[in-house]
């Protein structure tokens, strides 16, 4: 259990021996699942962002910083008769993950204008599926049911190219294989409408939720310490 929160501890001491240059980041991510969570369900995949902010340790290759990010790995509408509760509604349910990871960067000294870097992260994230409702498209929401959530921990390895467009900004490739402990879940595929009950049938998985994100962005460079 220690590793997931090694990292998160570590990030309460980084300003105090902080020193050299700071960076943030924004991502666009893709999302698809590896390990058991591509065992029990292949056929999820989704996208979403991520922010990110990572120190310089006394001018040394080392960073510490955290990453923020939200993906959505599905959704699924419906429209028509509910029942006589709802009568003819419009249900949009979301599956989504938010994710808080600290990370420790690696970044070898270079001379060119690219810069490749290592990350190690550790943190929790939370995992829901919520339905929205609406009378039609266009209508406004008038409700919203949070079906199933469930938080995980999570740890795992990554890494990017960063690609200087000058010396306060950069591209920024990236890619990282995600751990995670058990956590339950639904997919768009596990949930369907029971037309003689009128209900919604739910089939709560259970797995590692461990994946793969990759992900292009900016970085900037924010401050010198």
């Amino acid at each position: 259990m220690s590793k997931y929160f090694l990292i998160p501890a570590l990030l309460l001491f980084f300003p105090v021996f902080s020193k050299g240059q700071s960076t943030f980041g924004l991502s666009l991510n893709g999302f698809a699942p590896m390990g058991d969570l591509k065992k029990d369900s292949p056929e999820i995949w989704g996208g979403g962002f991520s922010s990110d902010i990572a120190f310089q340790i006394n001018g040394s290759p080392i960073h510490l910083g955290g990453m923020l990010g939200v993906t959505r790995y599905g959704s699924e509408v419906r429209d028509g008769w509910h029942g006589d509760d709802l009568g003819d509604v419009r249900i949009r349910r979301n599956n989504e993950m938010a994710y808080m990871l600290g990370l420790i960067r690696i970044k070898p000294p270079v001379s060119e204008g690219f810069q490749p870097y290592a990350d190690f992260f550790g943190g929790f994230s939370y995992i829901a599926t919520t339905a929205h409702f609406r009378d039609g498209p266009l209508q406004e929401q008038w409700d919203v049911v949070r079906d199933i959530d469930d938080f995980a921990m999570n740890y795992g390895l990554g890494g990017g190219l960063e690609v200087f467009i000058n010396e306060f900004l950069s591209l920024d490739f990236n890619i990282k294989a995600i751990k995670s402990s058990t956590a339950e879940y639904l997919t768009p595929q596990s949930v369907s409408y029971n037309k003689t009950d009128e209900v919604y049938d739910l089939t709560v998985k259970k797995s590692r939720f461990d994946h793969l994100n990759f992900g292009l962005g900016i970085k900037l460079l924010i401050s010198e310490w």
